[in-house]
């Protein structure tokens, strides 16, 4: 592949710069270096939405933070019978928030690493556009070689961050089935107790 620029003198003693790369050679250029655009655009859709992921799960570990710490101040309060049933449910939503809550927090920190990953794979992308370029315009038999590396790293850093998000799902899918089941898990007699109490108290 010819160089980028060359250099002659001319009768009068001027030296000049003489580009060889013809139009084709040119396009042909841009459009090899544009090819991880795609992969770019790809990583920033799927960095949105873990973005998105990331936010809400850390809204609902604060929240469920401030409803344990509530609901710790509530235990003890009720003096009646049908008040020391509601502390006895008071207390498993205790135990089963703190139950989630270090499991949530692992999920949170999966969302991280995916996010990192995800902008590695964009970096590296960019980067990879770069060597790209200088692999067109040269005769360096390396600079291909560098190229395709580079990118296929950058393609490895995204794979690992659509790795992540996939454990972190099915993750997600455990807790909330471990609270419904224990939510259903609550026998009906304690509700049934509970409306014997309320009626005695009225």
């Amino acid at each position: 592949m010819p160089r980028a620029f060359v250099t002659s003198v001319a009768p009068n003693g001027i030296l000049e710069v003489i580009c060889p790369m013809s139009i084709d050679t040119i396009v042909r250029t841009i459009s090899l270096i544009l090819a991880p655009v795609v992969m770019i655009t790809s990583c920033a859709l799927f960095l949105n939405g873990l973005f998105g992921r990331y936010e809400t799960l850390g809204t609902r570990l604060r929240a469920m933070h401030r409803e344990r710490l509530e609901l710790l101040q509530m235990v003890g309060k009720g003096t009646s019978a049908a008040g020391v049933l509601t502390v006895r449910i008071e207390v498993q939503r205790i135990l089963e928030i703190e139950k989630q809550l270090p499991n949530m927090l692992r999920r949170h920190k999966l969302i991280r690493n995916a996010v990192l990953a995800i902008g590695v794979a964009i970096s590296v992308f960019i980067i990879s556009m770069f060597i790209i370029a200088l692999a067109s315009t040269t005769n360096s038999t390396l600079a291909p070689v560098i190229a395709l590396t580079v990118f296929l790293f950058g393609t490895g850093a995204l794979l690992v961050g659509v790795i992540t998000t996939t454990i972190e799902l099915y993750q997600s899918h455990s807790e909330v089935s471990y609270e419904i089941q224990h939510g259903l898990s609550l026998k009906q007699e304690n509700l049934m107790q509970y409306s014997q109490l309320v009626d005695k108290d009225e």
